[in-house]
């Protein structure tokens, strides 16, 4: 009698544990684990509800690493977003033609870009891509990583006569940037917080120039020190991050924070028809770290 009892019992909690594991799905996103209740799988978007709720979500499917379903199964999907650093990775932007697959990203900004041939002899496929590297360049400035192309509009090569001018093959692009890779906003502002920086370099893109301009920022003191800023004031709008840094001279008050990597913050602002990062060195970068003993060689 005691053993049958004991064998009921246990088979009462092996059953409640094991429908308590498995009552809901697991979504495995970049930035942590949903428990919810997935409704559907489609082409590009997840459909799902939260825990006893009936409210329905979607989510890009490309933001989603894996689901765990209540019944143990499991679906890994491939992202073919990169995730970039920044301008020097503008090559590996994601461009796409397909509304669709930019469901859900965070929007970064709109895109226009023109490449005009220097001569009539220019190869329009040529100004085609040229086209296209200034508006993946600009995307990246942005903090995007995904282009979506609205419209693009090419010309070819005119050769005039006497009563019409030549005119040299041209491409002009309209798009739309967004970001696949949501940043953690309590991270970064944790992080930044009165830490130091350095202005080590500046990136600048003008939708009339050939391609984005580099500049070393990095200034030293009489004592060969490089000149330090402190990060102040953090702000906090519409899911973004801006910092105030009145010490630098840039053409708006607030930077947009583009990215955190290693200690590198990379901040961003638009005038009119440029766009400018500026790359700060915190304290916490190797830069920064290994700068005593750089001095101490020079």
């Amino acid at each position: 009698m005691k053993n049958q009892l004991l064998s009921t019992l246990l088979f009462f909690v092996f059953s409640t544990s094991a429908f308590t594991q498995t009552k809901y799905d697991l979504l495995i996103l970049q930035e942590g684990t949903k428990e919810v209740q997935v409704k559907e799988v489609g082409e590009n978007l997840i459909k799902y509800t939260h825990v006893d709720e009936n409210t329905l979500y979607s989510i890009s499917k490309f933001r989603v690493s894996k689901i765990v379903f209540a019944s143990g199964r499991e679906e890994v999907f491939e992202n073919p977003f990169p995730n970039i650093k920044g301008l020097e990775d503008s090559d590996k932007v994601y461009i796409t033609y397909i509304p669709e697959e930019v469901e859900d990203l965070e929007v970064k900004g709109e895109l226009f870009s023109k490449a005009t041939g220097v001569t009539v002899f220019s190869s329009m496929h040529n100004v085609k891509n040229r086209s296209l590297d200034k508006m993946k360049a600009e995307a990246s400035m942005l903090g995007a990583n995904v282009v979506l192309i609205a419209d693009a509009q090419s010309r070819g090569n005119y050769y005039g006569n006497e009563n019409s001018p030549s005119q040299s093959t041209q491409t002009v692009l309209f798009g739309q940037a967004f970001n696949s890779y949501p940043m953690d906003l309590n991270k970064v502002k944790e992080k930044l917080n009165g830490s130091n920086y350095v202005l080590y370099q500046t990136f600048s893109l003008n939708r009339n120039d050939f391609s984005p301009k580099m500049t070393m920022s990095l200034q030293y003191n009489e004592d060969r020190q490089p000149i330090t800023h402190q990060i102040k004031d953090i702000i906090e709008r519409d899911g973004r991050l801006y910092v105030l840094v009145p010490d630098l001279r840039t053409k708006t008050k607030e930077l947009e924070i583009i990215s955190l990597r290693e200690g590198i913050l990379t901040v961003m602002e638009k005038h009119k028809n440029s766009v400018y990062n500026y790359i700060l060195q915190t304290e916490e970068s190797e830069f920064m770290k290994n700068l005593p003993s750089l001095l101490a060689t020079d």
